[in-house]
């Protein structure tokens, strides 16, 4: 397992079947720290040369509107996540902004789905359909 500190936020990164997955815990979200944590998970899936991600965060949600969204979204393509089937479960789910996180990634050509439980977005990343079909 790999451990990544940043500013206001700790990610544990292990190994899973076919997937890597990404628990990111800290205290309250702000968009500082969500463009430092996706930045470090595009890292390291480029070092890992992996192609689905799933990442469980467990932050404090902030009030992300519109343009941290398209922020947050930019900088994962940017750090090479439009290559990654990503599945993204909130513990403490902030449905309307994540939603709308989605809906502006799948315009930015990530391919990214919200799941409400862990065991769900890890049959879509084992099982799902290849982002190369959609």
């Amino acid at each position: 397992m790999a451990k990544i500190h940043g500013d206001g936020f700790a990610l544990d990164i292990d190994n899973r079947d076919g997937y890597l997955r990404a628990f990111v815990a800290g205290g309250s979200d702000s968009l500082a720290i969500s463009l430092a944590y996706w930045t470090a998970l595009g890292q390291e899936c480029a070092r890992r040369g992996a192609t689905n991600l799933l990442v469980v965060e467990d932050l404090d949600p902030f009030d992300a509107g519109p343009e941290a969204l398209e922020l947050v979204c930019d900088t994962m393509v940017e750090v090479g996540l439009d290559r990654v089937r990503v599945a993204f479960v909130d513990v403490q789910e902030v449905g309307q902004v994540n939603e709308s996180g989605m809906m502006v990634g799948f315009d930015k050509g990530l391919t990214l789905m919200l799941f409400s439980t862990e065991s769900l977005a890890d049959r879509w990343l084992r099982f799902g359909t290849n982002s190369e079909s959609r």
